[in-house]
């Protein structure tokens, strides 16, 4: 049997020493000045909770995310993960790929909590985009300007309208469904919850069934949803969000 060798590439390790440097020198020093540190402490849910307002994130708390991420921007490292024509570093193989974000959000997440990576927001100084990947595969050339361009100069914020009431993130059995009207138009019915940002998004993406059964691998349309578009109803506030979609065409 031949050996496997399980060590990290010398640049992905040199890359972490990087990362390392950064939080030590631009992130930890913002994280401990005027008091930011309650975001994090045993306060940190009271700090970080207005309850007079739905319960939604303080305005405090997510300015200082903002901060965080346009360092972590500027220094190269936020982007990390995306094509370089978008300005990150991801090639088809090695640095940016799947294995070096594998490592790079383990060694991360080892430190522990604080303001350098925060998953209960989705919050890294190493994004991860999701939606911009699905939109650079999939999108036309004007969604690719409106949301992707959008998304990074923090115009568009897209909530992700997968897992359901009752069905957790199980996209072969699915409620939402979504009917081509007679003049091209769709109209979705269902319920979405956990849209984390709903209370500052501008777009949605809602996964729908449009053709097949459940169970059916094929037959899941992503549809981009204006965060206005009539017939969306927020049902609650609750950390994340519920998201009902009621007739939204």
């Amino acid at each position: 049997m031949a050996n496997m060798n399980f060590d990290l590439p010398p640049s992905l390790v040199e890359h972490l020493d990087k990362l390392d440097a950064f939080i030590k020198s631009d992130i930890q020093p913002l994280q401990d000045q005027d008091d930011n540190n309650r975001f994090f402490d045993h306060r940190r849910e009271y700090s970080r909770t207005d309850w007079d307002n739905y319960g939604l994130p303080r305005e405090e708390w997510e300015d200082l995310l903002i901060e965080c991420t346009r360092r972590a921007d500027k220094a190269g490292f936020w982007r990390f993960s995306l094509p370089k024509q978008y300005g990150g570093q991801n090639e088809s193989s090695g640095r940016g790929a799947n294995l070096w974000m594998a490592v790079i959000r383990e060694h991360l997440a080892s430190k522990g909590l604080g303001l350098f990576n925060d998953l209960q927001n989705e919050h890294s100084i190493v994004g991860n985009f999701p939606d911009v990947i699905m939109v650079q595969h999939f999108g036309n050339a004007e969604q690719k300007r409106e949301l992707i361009e959008g998304r990074l100069q923090k115009k568009v914020r897209i909530t992700f309208g997968l897992t359901e009431p009752g069905h957790g993130s199980d996209a072969t059995h699915m409620e939402t469904h979504a009917e081509k009207q007679a003049d091209d138009t769709w109209v979705i019915n269902g319920a979405k919850m956990w849209q984390s940002g709903m209370h500052k998004a501008t777009n949605c993406f809602i996964f729908a069934r449009t053709s097949g059964k459940n169970g059916d691998a094929k037959g899941i349309t992503c549809f981009n949803v204006p965060r206005h578009t009539a017939g969306i109803k927020v049902e609650s506030y609750e950390v994340s969000v519920v998201l009902t979609c009621l007739s939204a065409s």
